[in-house]
């Protein structure tokens, strides 16, 4: 979260399962402090039926994935993250 202070970014790719807390404390943070950051979820342990609200991302990817299927990715959740922008600015 330091960096993001620091320098900002427009987007944060990140898995969920990490040490420490991992993508859960990296997102909510996100959330709370830069909701226009586009976030996207890259994980291996990705549950049937899971929610892109349970992980406050835009995208949530599973592993492994393809260039082409990352990209893709990243393109989504910037576009769904200026979506919700222009709905907050509302």
């Amino acid at each position: 979260m330091e960096a993001l202070d620091e320098l900002g970014y427009d987007l944060v790719l990140t898995d969920w399962h990490m040490p420490g807390g991992g993508g859960r404390l990296v997102l909510d943070a996100l959330v709370a402090r830069y909701p226009e950051t586009a976030r996207v979820v890259h994980s291996s342990q990705i549950e049937p039926g899971d929610t892109l609200h349970r992980y406050r991302a835009h995208v949530v990817l599973a592993k492994p994935a393809t260039e082409s299927e990352i990209l893709a990715a990243i393109d989504t959740a910037f576009r769904r993250a200026a979506l919700k922008a222009v709905r907050r600015a509302s």
